[in-house]
């Protein structure tokens, strides 16, 4: 009683205590807090609050991490917490880790994997990297014959930890047989097979267990299996699962038929995301992976093709103005240039909105990281803007007879635009996102308009006014 009065006198003591035995989690997008657990050497507190966290807010939290500091935090968790953080990271995080990591940590990760998640891992990583991750898994075997599909078919999305019930089989023989089946073994749907091993039906466990336990499993089965074949595409995949409202789908040899493996509607979601992804970053030029998770020059190297391209038609326009007969002196040659870095500018603004958009709704662009992006994207813009730049000073040297001015205001002018674009790409659907208003709506006007503005000022005020200088 004493012990429980002096307590009661000690609140923040208390309160201590409640805090000890349920850590508060760590922000995901929040790298400094873990940094300042770090350098002050509470390590046991971090390993608490990291504990504390969900999988994949855990890898988003590594993701904003140097390489050293993304494997000393993975050492710190437990196996099956560690094995679920390494299925949700992005491949270069896996291969800092894997890289960084003590093998014993990421030897205990990887024996907690399922096969299809293992494969996962092993698959997004280095050859040497991979290697090393393989000596960790339970069973290789399993493991590399998942590895032998293609990962955008269905062999790559599918598991080998299912239930499948012959089809003269009791239910009480079905209930045994799935109760002696492994913890990660999906039991939504058990299937059933023939003599071949070929799918004749499925059963969901819920009827199985409110059947009769003499009756056979083929008198209560349902009929529509929806079975694919291992080189089925992903997106395919997900269009029956989806049509259907399937939990998961059996996949077959296409040869003999028989049941290989299950893909589960979990996997089919991050088929769909990813595809969507991919669809909007095609859609703007920037590759088919998060640019958010690219270096600075593997960004600028996969947009640089679809600028270039979009450069031939803004110099095909000023041309056209030539052949008309416009043909200016002076400062209003300026004006020859002004579709093709009006259409730059635009190209890379939306690079940039699509990003920003795009890592907006899926929460990957937070408070503390728009200063980092906004810097990385200036620095791409930056390289682009050189390369652009140079080409454009060169077909203005070109066009006007070898005026070495009227070249190197072009390519400064175009260097500026491409900046500015980018700047006005970042910041806008920030901007509209921090007043509450959806960025995919209001982004393009806004993105557009002020580039017209600063477009405007750049090409023909600056420009106009550097030109000056040189005649």
């Amino acid at each position: 009683m004493g012990t429980t009065l002096r307590r009661l006198a000690r609140p923040e003591a208390n309160r201590m205590m409640v805090q000890a035995a349920n850590p508060l989690p760590l922000d995901p997008h929040d790298p400094e807090a873990v940094r300042a657990l770090v350098a002050s050497d509470r390590r046991r507190e971090l390993a608490d609050r990291l504990g504390a966290m969900h999988p994949r807010d855990v890898a988003d939290l590594l993701a904003s991490l140097e390489p050293e500091e993304k494997a000393d935090l993975f050492s710190l968790l437990e196996a099956d917490a560690a094995a679920d953080v390494l299925a949700e990271l992005d491949p270069e995080s896996r291969e800092d880790i894997v890289e960084g990591a003590r093998p014993d940590s990421l030897r205990s990760a990887m024996a907690e994997l399922e096969p299809d998640q293992a494969a996962d891992v092993i698959g997004s990583l280095e050859p040497e990297e991979a290697a090393q991750a393989l000596r960790g898994v339970e069973d290789p075997r399993e493991v590399q014959a998942l590895l032998a599909y293609a990962p955008d078919t269905a062999g790559g999305l599918m598991t080998t930890e299912f239930v499948v019930i012959p089809q003269d089989a009791t239910v009480e023989e079905a209930l045994e047989q799935t109760r002696g089946a492994s913890e990660s073994t999906h039991r939504d749907y058990l299937y059933v097979t023939d003599s071949d091993g070929r799918p004749v039906g499925r059963l969901p466990l819920a009827k199985l267990v409110f059947s009769p336990p003499d009756a056979t499993v083929q008198t209560i089965m349902e009929s529509d299996v929806h079975a694919i074949p291992t080189d089925m595409d992903r997106e395919r995949v997900a269009q029956i699962v989806r049509r259907y409202d399937l939990l998961s789908i059996p996949v077959v040899d296409p040869k003999a038929g028989s049941v290989v493996g299950i893909v589960t509607v979990d996997d089919v979601l991050d088929v769909a995301d990813d595809e969507a992804a991919e669809d909007m970053y095609r859609l703007a030029g920037t590759g088919t992976t998060d640019p958010l998770r690219q270096g600075i020059w593997k960004r600028a190297i996969l947009r640089l093709p679809w600028l270039l391209i979009t450069l031939v038609p803004g110099f095909l326009v000023g041309q056209i103005m030539r052949w008309l007969g416009y043909d200016p002196g002076g400062t209003t040659a300026l004006l020859l240039f002004v579709p093709v870095m009006i259409e730059m500018a635009g190209n890379v603004s939306l690079q940039s909105s699509t990003i920003m958009v795009r890592g907006l709704a899926t929460g990957e662009v937070r408070g503390h990281r728009t200063v980092s992006i906004l810097g990385k994207e200036v620095a791409v813009a930056a390289l682009v803007g050189v390369v652009c730049g140079s080409i454009s000073g060169l077909v203005g040297y070109t066009f006007f007879g070898g005026d070495a001015g009227f070249a190197t205001v072009i390519s400064f002018s175009m260097f500026c635009g491409i900046i500015s674009a980018a700047v006005s790409g970042t910041l806008v659907p920030l901007a509209c996102h921090g007043m509450g208003v959806d960025p995919a709506l209001a982004s393009g006007p806004f993105v557009t308009s002020l580039n017209d503005i600063t477009g405007t000022l750049i090409y023909l005020g600056l420009g106009a006014r550097l030109l000056g200088l040189f005649h």
